[in-house]
């Protein structure tokens, strides 16, 4: 079995997915939340192989989410789940950690199979033009960038912070960092369809 934990702040969604979730023979569904502060508390008591964050929280943001998520002395799989799914938020989902990225306009059934694949050890997210990605890391400092560049490579952050001699804190703090840089860019929404803020070659 594959426990899940799901937080989504839109009660309706919520109540989709926990339904669709139990119906699966190999998936549990250990939390299904609306608020962080109850995710964290059920964590604790449960715990959870992947979690389900939507990204556009009307209390802070999944990407800030799953940092933390990552941060923790076992880290879960993390998905993210957006209606602004695109290679813009794969940047960002990349340096925070996450596993996979799922649009909320793609078929359920697309958010099952990446659950299950990122708890088989895949990444599912989607590809990032060389262009982008160069414009995204040039506009980070070099200590920064270079962290990043592992991150969105998907190297783990102990293995970052042994190829850079600095400790796994270290690693997380500048990721958290340059997340929060990004989300101040580009604003709560990614940028979509030629508005590329920070992510715009220069």
């Amino acid at each position: 079995m594959i426990r899940i934990a799901v937080l989504d702040d839109h009660p309706a969604v919520l109540a989709g997915l926990e339904r669709l979730v139990s119906r699966e023979d190999d998936l549990d569904p250990v939390a299904v939340v609306e608020a962080q502060e109850e995710l964290w508390t059920q964590l604790d008591g449960s715990g959870a192989d992947v979690v389900v964050v939507d990204y556009d929280l009307s209390r802070g943001d999944g990407l800030a989410v799953c940092t933390r998520l990552k941060d923790r002395a076992r880290p879960p799989r993390v998905v993210v789940y957006s209606a602004y799914a695109g290679p813009a938020l794969a940047i960002g989902a990349g340096v925070a950690g996450a596993d996979g990225l799922v649009s909320k306009s793609e078929p359920v059934a697309a958010l099952l199979s990446a659950i299950r694949r990122v708890a088989a050890g895949d990444r599912v997210l989607p590809e990032v033009p060389p262009d982008l990605r160069q414009a995204a890391l040039s506009r980070l400092e070099a200590e920064d960038a270079a962290v990043a560049s592992m991150l969105l490579a998907g190297t783990a952050r102990e293995d970052v912070a042994e190829a850079l001699g600095i400790s796994r804190g270290e690693v997380s703090r500048r990721a958290r960092k340059i997340v929060a840089g990004m989300r101040q860019a580009t604003g709560v929404v990614p940028p979509t369809h030629g508005e590329a803020g920070m992510f715009a070659p220069r």
